[in-house]
This record gives structure tokens, sequence and C-alpha cells, in this order.
């Protein structure tokens, strides 16, 4: 009995070990496909209102932003540092300050209003 169940958590251990190891043709090992860049260039701010959170990703009904970007909706990534000062329910109005990145503007502050 004692075998069967050292058996049984040696496949488990195994099993899990292996959760999340994709099978990339590239070799990297299941990571992600595209890659991060740190933010860069000068700091823009605005103020809006937050249609949405889905997990690191902000989508932001904002005014017009300096910089001559006009008012519309907008995605951003941010750091748990960040969404953890800030408002992150769905309307809340808020002011922020991001750096643009790739994919994604990063938020770099982001306070109710």
């Amino acid at each position: 009995m004692r075998a069967v169940l050292t058996a049984a958590a040696l496949a488990a251990t195994f099993a899990l070990a292996a959760c999340g190891q994709g099978s990339d043709a590239s070799g990297s090992g299941g990571a992600a496909s595209v890659a991060e860049v740190a933010p860069s260039g000068p700091e823009l701010s605005g103020v809006g209102v937050i249609a949405a959170l889905d997990g690191r990703t902000l989508s932001i009904d904002h005014e017009g932003v300096e910089g001559d970007q006009p008012a519309g909706r907008q995605e951003f990534r941010a750091y748990a540092t960040v969404l953890a000062e800030g408002p992150v329910e769905p309307g809340a109005r808020v002011s922020f300050k991001y750096q643009d990145a790739e994919p994604l503007p990063v938020l770099t502050e982001l306070a109710a209003r």
C-alpha cells in the first residue's frame, strides 16, 4: 500500500512540475510570445474614468492627454504597486501618469480624482 501511495505522490509531483510548459517551437520554454519593453521617454499625464481591469491591463476612457493625444479609450499596462495605490473599480474617476512602452503604455501613477 505504501508503494502505491509513494508512486501516486511522485506521479502527481511530476504532473504539477510539467504544468505551464508549452510546446513552443522556439525552445523558449513557454515564454510569452510578445516581449515587454521597459517604459521610456517623457512621463505624460491625463484624467479619465476606468472602463475595465483585466489582470494587469487597465482600460481608461480619458480626456485629451498632453502631447496632442485626443480623448478616447486606451489600454495601459500597470504594475501591482501602481494598482495598489489607486482606485481600480470601473467607473472610478482618476488622474494618471504613464510612459510609452511596447506592447502597451505603462502607468507610473494612478490616483483618485
